[in-house]
C-alpha cells in the first residue's frame, strides 16, 4: 500500500491529548489511542479539534514513518457525519480510479458510443462507496442517469455513463436529511423511505 494512501483507524479513544507550538505559527496536536502507544498527530490553530476521552474513527496518512491524521477524514464513531463519508470516499475512488477503470474496459461490453460507461460495480467503486451499492443503484435509477444495457463477464447487466456520476453523488450528498443513526432520506430518492451513509471505516474497508 502507497504510503500516501489514506488509512483509517478502528474505533479508538483519544487520550495523552497534547498541543504545542510549531514553526509557522500553527500548533502540533498530537495523541495516542487509549491503551497503545501509537502516536497520531496534525498541524492545526491552538484550540483542541478532539475530545479526550471521546471515540473517533480517525483518517490518516503515514508520512516520513509518522501517523498524519486528515481531520476532513476523522469523525466521531457514534456519528456518521455525510460530508466527511462522501469526502473519504472520494479520496477512496480517485485511488481505485485506474484500477477499476481498466476492469470495467476489460469486462463489460456494451455498444454505447456517447461517451464512457462503466460497469455497475465499477462505478459505484469510483464514485459511490459512501453509500451501499444497492442504495447508488436506487438512485441512479430514480434520477434517471444515463445507461446502457451490457454484459459483465458474460451476465446481462448495466453500464452508467460516467458523465454526471461525480455531481449526482455531490447532489444526493447535500439533500439528504438525517432520520436517526446512520439513517437518512433524500427528496432524490424516493424510491427508499431511509437509506444509510457509511460510517468512515466502513468505507475503507474494502473487502
Amino acid at each position: 500500500m502507497k504510503s500516501r494512501e489514506l488509512l483509517t483507524t478502528p474505533v479508538l479513544i483519544v487520550s495523552n491529548y497534547t498541543i504545542t507550538s510549531h514553526a509557522g505559527g500553527k500548533f502540533l496536536h498530537k495523541f495516542t489511542p487509549e491503551s497503545t502507544t501509537t502516536v497520531y498527530q496534525f498541524l492545526a490553530n491552538q484550540e483542541p479539534v478532539l475530545d479526550e476521552g471521546q471515540r473517533y474513527n480517525i483518517g490518516y496518512r503515514v508520512e516520513g514513518g509518522q501517523n498524519w491524521v486528515d481531520i476532513a477524514a476523522t469523525a466521531k464513531a457514534d456519528d456518521v457525519d455525510p460530508q466527511k463519508s462522501y469526502y473519504v470516499s472520494q479520496l477512496l475512488g480517485e485511488e481505485l480510479r485506474i484500477v477499476e477503470t481498466q476492469k470495467s474496459n476489460e469486462r463489460v461490453v456494451h455498444n454505447a458510443r456517447d461517451g464512457t460507461y462503466l460497469g455497475k460495480k465499477y462505478a459505484w467503486r469510483i464514485y459511490g462507496m459512501a453509500i451501499p451499492r444497492d442504495t447508488f443503484d436506487a438512485y441512479l435509477d430514480d434520477i434517471k442517469h444515463p445507461s446502457t444495457p451490457c454484459r459483465t463477464d458474460d451476465t446481462p447487466s448495466i453500464a452508467y455513463k460516467e458523465a454526471g456520476l461525480e455531481d449526482a453523488m455531490k447532489a444526493l450528498m447535500q439533500s439528504v436529511i438525517k432520520v436517526g443513526g446512520n439513517r437518512f432520506q433524500s427528496p432524490l430518492l424516493p424510491s427508499k423511505k431511509w437509506f444509510q451513509i457509511k460510517g468512515l471505516s466502513a468505507i475503507t474497508d474494502k473487502k
